[in-house]
């Protein structure tokens, strides 16, 4: 089995997780903005909350994209190991290299990000 037939159905389907999960945050945040703005209009004394549960995004939301990748990576070597070829093999291990520098940064962005946001140095 070539390396290209199993790439492409799996970063396929990756990158529609990923949009969809992109489309569906995009919706709730424009709802939760059409909300604050019903409430400035209602009841100001209300936008306090709903600016701090806007803030408040629940904390795996952004690491899981990681987590995803890294994912990624072990189904790639898992795959690379039980691969009989070695030239496919070390194709594969070196495929597998993008999306764990991708996972490893989206990871560490989130963290740094959180601690940020925190207030700790």
């Amino acid at each position: 089995m070539g390396t290209l037939e199993v790439f492409i159905p799996i970063a396929g389907i990756i990158t529609f997780a990923v949009i969809i999960s992109f489309i569906t945050r995009l919706i709730a945040t424009s709802m939760h903005h059409r909300t604050i703005r019903e409430a400035m209009r209602s009841d100001p004394s209300s936008v306090p909350m709903l600016v701090q549960r806007l803030e408040a995004r629940q904390p795996w939301a952004d690491a899981m994209l990681g987590w995803i990748f890294i994912a990624f990576t072990i189904g790639i070597a898992l795959l690379a190991i039980t691969d009989s070829d070695p030239s496919d093999r070390r194709e594969m291990l070196r495929a597998a290299i993008v999306p764990l520098i991708v996972g490893i940064t989206v990871l560490a962005f989130t963290h740094f990000a959180s601690r940020q946001n925190a207030g700790t140095p």
